[in-house]
């Protein structure tokens, strides 16, 4: 059995994908995801059963530390309760790991932020699922070793889009917007991400001014309610388009001429999909943006100063970049062998018991 786990809305983006895989195998999966943003509903509308677990939480460190504490020790009491054990796990949160620890699984997760804090997922010996263009010696650094690091060619978002047809959608509705109104998707920085920095916040702010002042529909994306904040006191030429619910992603990308995103899996997608992108990342730019950028996918702007290198015009088609259509295969079997190998050791195990 594979247990997948989900905490934020990204992450049922590329890791759905791997239990529709899974289950198409006639493989057992179970579902477990944090009730965070408009996780728990992208699930619901894909279809997938999911147990919840863990609330958003606010404050420090210590606080979001003492909180993925408490919903691992619930994990693994799900499972206790149900008198199983996942033979692998595959997930993106500390929680999870933490858990598969506690329960003595292999827990895998895909990486494609060298700086994120690795301390969680050196102490529980999980595998990194990451792409090749990140260089293995910055997660040397980290003190995490070879045979926790499985490196992919292309990227995550060849996972999300993986069998997708993108012709198959229309773009989303977004109201009552001139024809002629060039549609920038905007979105702002995680502010409780642990590699957060204010100056992101700041430059968030000084890039809506000048969307604004340039006459851009801007669709406002906010990671949390509160960021609605930064549109105020602004003068709009159009007034900005606040998506105040879950949205389809492919839907609302076909529904924009560009993006504009302090990183993360928005800009990716965008760029991914061969639709304008720009960073407004002031935290430490990871090597899949700056690969994105070498291959005129991305361009990073690091301040006020490059805001005029945002070319505001309608966009042309869609241009997939598919690095590796192959890779969720890949991934599956990768964790499949380690799933087979845990639950034929524990087979083993209960054999020389009974002896």
């Amino acid at each position: 059995m594979i247990w997948i786990d989900m905490e934020n809305p990204p992450q049922v983006q590329y890791l759905l994908p791997f239990w529709r895989a899974f289950s198409g195998l006639g493989v057992s999966t179970v579902l477990t995801a944090r009730d965070y943003g408009s996780t728990l509903e992208l699930l619901r509308q894909a279809d997938a059963r999911a147990y919840s677990f863990g609330q958003r939480v606010v404050g420090g460190k210590a606080r979001k530390a003492t909180a993925s504490c408490i919903r691992a020790v619930e994990l693994v009491r799900f499972f206790q309760q149900r008198r199983t054990r996942p033979d692998a796990v595959l997930a993106a949160s500390r929680a999870a790991v933490l858990a598969a620890w506690a329960l003595r699984i292999p827990s895998f997760v895909v990486c494609d932020y060298e700086y994120a804090d690795a301390t969680v997922t050196r102490f529980t010996g999980t595998t990194l699922l990451h792409p090749d263009v990140i260089d293995q010696s910055v997660f040397h650094r980290a003190l995490l070793p070879t045979p926790h690091l499985h490196p992919f060619r292309g990227l995550k978002e060849d996972l999300t889009f993986a069998g997708v047809n993108i012709d198959a959608f229309s773009p989303h509705d977004l109201g009552a917007v001139s024809e002629d109104a060039v549609r920038v998707l905007f979105r702002p920085p995680s502010e409780t991400s642990h590699y957060y920095r204010s100056e992101s916040s700041t430059f968030a702010r000084e890039t809506l001014a000048y969307l604004s002042s340039a006459g851009a529909q801007v669709v406002f994306s906010p990671r949390e309610r509160e960021q609605t904040a930064m549109l105020d006191g602004l003068t709009w030429a159009r007034e900005p388009i606040i998506l105040d619910g879950p949205v389809p992603f492919i839907p609302l990308l076909k529904s924009v001429d560009a993006v504009v995103s302090s990183g993360g899996t928005m800009l990716r997608e965008g760029a991914y999909l061969g639709i304008p992108s720009y960073s407004i990342f002031q935290s430490e730019i990871g090597a899949v943006d700056r690969w994105l950028e070498q291959i005129g996918r991305v361009k990073l702007l690091t301040g006020p100063e490059d805001l005029g290198k945002i070319v505001l015009r309608k966009r042309g088609a869609l241009a997939r970049l598919d690095s590796n259509p192959d890779l969720l295969d890949e991934l599956v079997g990768t964790i499949t062998a380690a799933a087979l190998l845990e639950s034929r050791t524990r087979l083993r195990s209960r054999v020389r018991a009974q002896n």
